[in-house]
Parts: C-alpha cells; sequence; structure tokens
C-alpha cells in the first residue's frame, strides 16, 4: 500500500515513514459498503487520519 503511495501520505504530501504515527484509512468506509480491498485503502499519518474524519464529521453537520 505504501509503495502504492510511493511512501507519502496523500494529504500532507510528507513521507510516511517520518517517524509520525501511520493509520489505514478507507476511503469508502465500511459502514457504508466499503470493503478491505488495497483499492479503498491508503496510509496516513495519524494526525492526517485524524483531520480528514474531523472535516468529514462536520460537512456531514451541515
Amino acid at each position: 500500500m505504501a509503495e502504492n503511495q510511493k511512501w507519502i501520505c496523500p494529504l500532507c504530501g510528507e513521507p510516511l515513514f517520518n517517524g509520525e504515527e501511520i493509520d489505514i484509512h478507507h476511503i469508502v468506509p465500511v459502514a457504508e459498503g466499503g470493503t478491505n480491498d488495497m483499492e479503498n485503502l491508503l496510509h496516513l499519518h495519524r494526525a492526517c487520519h485524524k483531520q480528514v474524519h474531523k472535516t468529514q464529521v462536520k460537512s456531514r453537520l451541515k
């Protein structure tokens, strides 16, 4: 997965393995029918992953 991303976090553009913790993100959430297939997963820094979910929650509340 990381190799497919060229070892870069797609959210911040920084190298994945820069000492920050890494999370696996489902592009389409499992609760919404997403799968654990490689095409639906991304490696993100933990802080970036939190930011993605924070933004998604805000957009749902509007």
